[in-house]
């Protein structure tokens, strides 16, 4: 089945915002510039709407684009762009790396209206926003700690890790009893209760268990939740995590076809991959035992550093 892609890029060299192509059968069509926009380091789709980080007139913030790329509202909220920005329903959270903060706006009738910010702490490296229920889960790299809040923004406990850890990304399990979370630094996936917040497994992610090579990224998590998927951005590579009743296990390390992977998604049989530093967004078969496979495709897409696609219901 035909899906359109988008790509989040920086823009300032060679960029000119976020793009788009159409992928079928492990083939892309070319790209084609879809929104001229600053920096939309990071895209969410809702209901074939794209919400996007971005940079707005000497401050930075958020905006709505519809579904020609044409930007039907933003609001500016902060000094410098966030690194990530996602939805649940009508609330969208972003966090911002580099100020320490996450950001709460809610979309009313195509409008965007800013609610809140929360300041953690400065240069506390928070990386996403994540939300299960009443709760508000913001993995701050530079703190090792997830920081979990209330639907009111009110802090209400912490996960620790070991210092030097990085935690960076996580997915949930669909019925949210389980976080799996990837570490920026240290190289690990650590499955964590969302009952008591204990985290039950961690594992090296990297070859022959090494681990502090630095620069994982994302996580993604397979249909039948029977696998995970990461990228590490030092090593160039997409590993492949076996999950059996939630025990994580290592089967495969493979070459994710270009460099600096920052983002990928799963789209049906298929893995695109964002590589930064080569310009191009790679497509790879997966295999039937969830390993990644033979490399399909590439398309030109310049610093691209986030895909989204419109997901089935």
């Amino acid at each position: 089945m035909k899906k359109k892609i988008y790509a989040g890029t920086y823009t300032g060299t060679g960029s000119e915002g976020i793009y788009c192509f159409d992928f079928e059968d492990g083939r892309f069509s070319e790209a084609e510039l879809f929104c001229k926009i600053a920096n939309p380091k990071y895209i969410t789709m809702n209901e074939g709407r794209i919400t996007t980080v971005c940079d707005l007139k000497g401050r930075s913030g958020a905006a709505l684009l519809n579904e020609k790329g044409e930007i039907i509202d933003d609001a500016a909220f902060e000094n410098g762009t966030s690194c990530f920005i996602g939805r649940d329903g009508n609330r969208i959270f972003t966090a911002n790396y580099h100020e320490g903060t996450f950001s709460y706006l809610e979309e009313d009738n195509g409008k965007l209206k800013f609610r809140n910010t929360v300041h953690i702490r400065e240069r506390a490296g928070c990386h996403q926003v994540l939300t299960l229920n009443d709760r508000i889960y913001v993995p701050c790299l530079f703190l090792d700690r997830v920081m979990i809040f209330d639907n009111n923004l009110n802090k209400t406990g912490s996960i620790r890790f070991n210092q030097g850890t990085g935690p960076r990304h996580g997915v949930f399990t669909s019925d949210g009893k389980y976080l799996y979370l990837v570490s920026e630094l240290s190289n690990e996936l650590f499955v964590i209760s969302t009952e008591n917040h204990e985290i039950l497994h961690s594992i090296s992610i990297l070859p022959n268990g090494e681990t502090h090579k630095r620069d994982s990224a994302a996580i993604r998590l397979s249909k039948d939740e029977k696998h995970l998927y990461i990228s590490t951005r030092t090593m160039d590579i997409i590993s492949v995590v076996e999950l059996n009743d939630h025990v994580p296990v290592l089967v495969q390390t493979v070459s994710c076809g270009g460099r600096h992977p920052r983002d990928f998604i799963l789209c049906g049989d298929w893995l695109l991959c964002a590589n930064r530093f080569s310009n191009t967004v790679v497509s790879f078969r997966i295999n039937e035992d969830g390993t990644v496979g033979e490399q399909t495709d590439t398309v030109e897409v310049p610093e691209a550093v986030s895909l989204a696609f419109e997901q089935d219901d």
